[in-house]
C-alpha cells in the first residue's frame, strides 16, 4: 500500500513538473537576414538558449536558405518564402561594395549605382515577404508571444506588426545603421564624447575629431533615415495602413538588446529599455578535433597565431595575400588561418589553412598567443573572454570603432589593411606577442568581463522571458519618445525665459530712459529760469 502511495506521489510530482514546463513554453518568432551570416549566428545562439528553456523557435527566412539552416539547427521550426533571388542579389551587392572599399575615386559612381540597386532589391525582398498571404496566415495561426528582429533588417519588424500589431518586438543588434533606436528610445547622444562605431574615434576626441564626429553624424543621420524611409515606408503603408512608417513601427519596439559591454565599449548614456548583452556568442572552449589539437601541440613554447577575417570578408586581393603569406611565414609560431579559396603562393610551412574554424575553441586554447582579425564584434568578444591580445585590420561597418576600442583598452594594435606592408604586419605581430603588457591587460580585462552576476546569454534570455511573461513594458519607456522636438530640447522654456529677460531688460531700459529724461528736463528748466 505504501509503495503504491509513493509511486502515486512521484507520478503526480513528475506530471506537475511536465505541466509547468509545458505551460511556460511559448512560441518565439525570429527573422533571418538575407545576408551577414555573423548576425544569424547570434540569433541562432539566442534561439538555442530559448529552446533549452523549453520554448519553441520559428525562423522566417528565404526558401533557398531553409535546407542549410534546418541542418544547422534541427531544434528550430522554419517558415520560408520565395524571395525570387533578391537575397542572393543583396549578397552580391554587399560583396561588390566590399571589393570597392578603398579603391580609387573612379569607382565612386559604380558604388553609388550599387547602392541604388541595393535600395530597389531590398524593397522588392521586403515586399515579397509581406505579400506572401499564405505565410502570413500560417504565422498568425501560431499565436506567437514575442518577435525577435534585427534593426538592420526592418522587414522583420514590419512583418511582425503585419502578423499582429500588438506582438512585442525585441531588437538585437550591435548598432542601428538607420539611427532609429535614438528616436525610439529617446536616449541622449552627446557627440562630444559618443563617437560613431563606424569611425576610429574614442571617447577622448580632439576638437577636429569632434567637428568630424558632428559632421559625420549629421550627414549619415539624414541620409540613412532617408534610405530607410525610401526602402521600407512604402511597404509599411501598403501592408500596415496609411500613415505608418518604418520609424513608427520601430518606435514601438518593446526592448533593445545591445551587443555592447562596459569592459570593451566606451561608457555612454542609456535608457531602461536598453540592455547590454555584449558577448552572446562566447563560451568556455571545447576540445579541438584530434588533427587540429596535434597541430596546436606541435607549436611548442612558441604557440599559435589564429588568423580569421570573419564570414563576410571571404577573399583578399593578390597584393594583400602576398603581404599576409610573407609576414606569417616569417613567424616562429604556428599559424591557423581561416581561408577560403586556392592555396596562396608563398604560404609558409608553419601555416594551416582551414575553410572553417572552431574560433571560440581555438581562442580558448592555451597555445593561442595572438588573434589577427578584422575587428568583427563576435571575434573581438571571444578574444576578450579568453584573454587573447589582438592585431586588428578593420575594413567596414563597426570594425573601425571596435579596433579603436581594442587599442584604447590596451588589448592590441591596429593596422590599415589597405596600406599595410609585410614588415609592418610582421612587426605588429611581434609587438603583441613579446610585449607582456598586451597579454597582461587581456588577462585582466578577461577577468573583469567574466565577473558578472549573469552571463550575457542568461541576461538576454531573462529579459526575453520577462517580455513573454508581461508583454509590452510601458514602464520602461521614457516620456522623451513622445515629446515634440521643441519640448525635448526645452526650446519653449528657453524662448519663454528669453522673452521674460527681454521684457525685464526692456522695462529697466525704459524706466532708466524715462528717469534720465525727467532729470534732463528739470535741469533745462533750472538753467532757463536762471
Amino acid at each position: 500500500m505504501r509503495g503504491k502511495l509513493q509511486c502515486s506521489v512521484i507520478l503526480l510530482v513528475v506530471l506537475c513538473l511536465l505541466t509547468s514546463h509545458r505551460n511556460s513554453a511559448e512560441n518565439v518568432l525570429m527573422f533571418h537576414m538575407p545576408s551577414f551570416y555573423s548576425h544569424w549566428l547570434i540569433f541562432a545562439e539566442i534561439g538555442q538558449a530559448l529552446v533549452d528553456k523549453g520554448h519553441s523557435i520559428t525562423v522566417v527566412l528565404p526558401k533557398d536558405l531553409e535546407e542549410t539552416r534546418r541542418t544547422e539547427r534541427p531544434d528550430f521550426s522554419f517558415e520560408s518564402f520565395q524571395d525570387n533571388g533578391t537575397g542572393a542579389r543583396i549578397n552580391e551587392l554587399i560583396e561588390y561594395y566590399l571589393s570597392m572599399a578603398g579603391q580609387a575615386s573612379q569607382s565612386v559612381f559604380h558604388t553609388l549605382e550599387a547602392g541604388i540597386d541595393m535600395t530597389g532589391t531590398m524593397t522588392k525582398h521586403c515586399d515579397l515577404l509581406l505579400r506572401d498571404s499564405t505565410l502570413v496566415s500560417r504565422l498568425r495561426a501560431q499565436q506567437y508571444s514575442v518577435a525577435i528582429t534585427d534593426p538592420l533588417y526592418p522587414c522583420g519588424a514590419l512583418m511582425a506588426a503585419h502578423i499582429d500589431v500588438g506582438l512585442p518586438n525585441i531588437a538585437v543588434m550591435r548598432y542601428d545603421l538607420y539611427f532609429q533606436d535614438v528616436k525610439a528610445t529617446g536616449v541622449p547622444l552627446p557627440l562630444s564624447y559618443v563617437a560613431s562605431v563606424e569611425t576610429d574615434f574614442t571617447d577622448q576626441m580632439t576638437f577636429l575629431q569632434r567637428l568630424q564626429n558632428v559632421g559625420l553624424y549629421s550627414i549619415t543621420h539624414v541620409a540613412r533615415r532617408w534610405m530607410a524611409s525610401s526602402v521600407y515606408d512604402g511597404v509599411a503603408r501598403e501592408f500596415l495602413g496609411e500613415g505608418e512608417t518604418t520609424l513608427g513601427v520601430m518606435s514601438r519596439t518593446t526592448l533593445w538588446l545591445y551587443q555592447t559591454d562596459l569592459v570593451l565599449d566606451f561608457p555612454r548614456p542609456t535608457m531602461p529599455d536598453m540592455v547590454q548583452v555584449g558577448g552572446l556568442n562566447v563560451r568556455e572552449a571545447a576540445p579541438l578535433p584530434e588533427d587540429l589539437e596535434a597541430f596546436m601541440q606541435s607549436s611548442g613554447e612558441d604557440g599559435v597565431a589564429v588568423v580569421s577575417f570573419g564570414t563576410v570578408v571571404q577573399n583578399m586581393s593578390p597584393e594583400q595575400l602576398e603581404v599576409f603569406t610573407t609576414a606569417l611565414a616569417r613567424l616562429r609560431q604556428k599559424v591557423v588561418w581561416r581561408y577560403v579559396g586556392e592555396k596562396p603562393p608563398g604560404l609558409g610551412n608553419n601555416t594551416k589553412l582551414m575553410k572553417w574554424l572552431p574560433q571560440n575553441d581555438l581562442l580558448g586554447h592555451p597555445k593561442t598567443k595572438v588573434f589577427i582579425n578584422h575587428a568583427g564584434y563576435n571575434g573581438v568578444c571571444e578574444a576578450l573572454y579568453h584573454g587573447v591580445p589582438m592585431v586588428c585590420l578593420p575594413q567596414f561597418g563597426d570594425h573601425p570603432g571596435n579596433a579603436a576600442q581594442v587599442v584604447a583598452r590596451g588589448l592590441g594594435v591596429k593596422l590599415d589593411i589597405g596600406t599595410v606592408t609585410t614588415d609592418q604586419l610582421y612587426q605588429a605581430i611581434l609587438r603583441v606577442l613579446y610585449n607582456n603588457s598586451y597579454r597582461e591587460t587581456a588577462a585582466r580585462l578577461s577577468r573583469l568581463h567574466r565577473d558578472q552576476p549573469q552571463s550575457p546569454m542568461e541576461r538576454a534570455v531573462w529579459w526575453i522571458e520577462h517580455v513573454i511573461k508581461h508583454g509590452r513594458l510601458p514602464h520602461l519607456r521614457a516620456r522623451a519618445v513622445e515629446l515634440p522636438f521643441y519640448q525635448y530640447y526645452l526650446l519653449d522654456v528657453v524662448a519663454f525665459l528669453l522673452a521674460v529677460c527681454t521684457a525685464v531688460l526692456g522695462a529697466v531700459w525704459c524706466s532708466c530712459s524715462f528717469m534720465c529724461r525727467k532729470c534732463c528736463c528739470k535741469s533745462d528748466r533750472k538753467l532757463k529760469s536762471q
